[in-house]
């Protein structure tokens, strides 16, 4: 879903505004610390109901000020998003929301910015929430699986932890199972189409190196999930936490043999995530009639201009509503011969911009 109109009161450090966005590009201009990711974060948060800067959102209200308001008009609904110090309230069409997830659904967004590393470097959470970005938007039972697991693993390692009633260990293995099964089987069948969309779409992008993509399940190969979870259970029971399961699943990336973060300089690296990216928002795109909404925070640093050009003419193949702030006044040659508005922020304030 477009966004078209975006006001904001009291976020961060950007004065208050209303904004009108093109369907399809927007370009944000400014110096360092002006409030060029805060912009695309307030877009993130009215979609997401949460930040990719804070795990704590009363951290965006403006210094002095008691809450921020977002409104959003997209296509299709409206939305707005209040949050104090105290409550977050989500409104949908003037209707109060009681799931994060109601709204999650109307506007699928992803962001891409220095975090995007991560993908290979960091923890196996990062790679996991990669494949599930793409499960919940494209399976429509992905979301009910994964609530029906999160409430079993919860309840098995409270079992644990209070070392109480553990003959309910076996209810709640039983419970995890089906869920786990059902998530683990699509992970596995999403990571593959991944890989070969990179090797059919995306070479070009990867400039050259070979690629394997592998999906790790989170407990022994030659076990059974159930057979996992009983033979861990008296490990789990003296550690106070489930130590199998699909919260452990992993991505494994290699090339020729060898892990990525061994072999691939720091611009290669850039590149393969990027690609795993384009490859993600390929498959969603794919299965979905409304437009995904994609945020990109300085997609030129550390990347050749052969490189950022192959990124955007991917990218304006797809059926995305792209905002992509840089700190030059100068717009990337595959974006010359397209239409796009183009706002600059100055110590917090933003201003539409012609270009020239």
């Amino acid at each position: 879903m477009a966004l078209s109109q975006l006001s904001l009161t009291d976020f961060r450090n950007l004065k208050s505004t209303t904004l009108d966005f093109d369907p399809r590009l927007n370009l944000i201009n400014g110096a360092n610390g002006s409030g060029k990711t805060s912009l695309l974060e307030t877009i993130f948060v009215l979609c997401q109901g949460r930040s990719f800067r804070t795990h704590q959102l009363k951290q965006c209200i403006q210094y002095g000020k008691s809450g921020f308001l977002l409104f959003g008009r997209f296509e299709g609904f409206k939305a707005g998003l209040a949050k104090n110090s105290k409550k977050l309230e989500i409104r949908i069409d003037g209707e109060t929301i009681k799931r994060r997830s109601e709204l999650v659904k109307r506007a699928p967004i992803n962001i891409l910015n220095a975090d995007i590393f991560q993908l290979i470097e960091g923890a196996p959470q990062k790679r996991r929430a990669f494949l599930d970005w793409c499960l919940f938007h494209v399976e429509p039972s992905y979301a009910e699986h994964w609530r029906k697991f999160q409430h079993a693993l919860k309840q098995r390692n409270r079992l644990l932890k209070t070392r109480k009633d553990f003959k309910l260990l076996d209810y709640w293995d039983q419970y995890l199972l089906d869920p786990s099964l059902e998530i683990s089987s699509m992970r596995r069948e999403y990571s593959e189409a991944v890989e070969n969309i990179l090797s059919k779409e995306l070479g070009k992008i990867l400039s050259g190196f070979s690629l394997e993509i592998g999906y790790q399940q989170g407990w022994p190969g030659d076990q059974e999930l159930a057979d996992a979870l009983s033979g861990h259970r008296e490990g789990d029971i003296r550690r106070g936490f489930t130590s199998v399961g699909i919260h452990r699943d992993d991505i494994v990336m290699t090339s020729d043999g060898r892990k990525v973060d061994e072999v691939l300089s720091r611009g290669q690296s850039k590149r393969l995530c990027l690609a795993m990216l384009l490859a993600a928002l390929k498959l969603v795109n794919k299965t979905r009639e409304t437009r995904i909404i994609l945020l990109i925070d300085d997609l030129h640093s550390e990347l050749d201009q052969e490189a950022q050009n192959l990124i955007y003419d991917q990218l304006l193949d797809m059926d995305l509503q792209l905002f992509i702030s840089n700190i030059d006044n100068v717009s990337p040659r595959s974006l010359r011969v397209k239409e796009f508005k183009l706002f600059h922020v100055e110590h917090g304030t933003i201003k539409p911009q012609n270009f020239s």
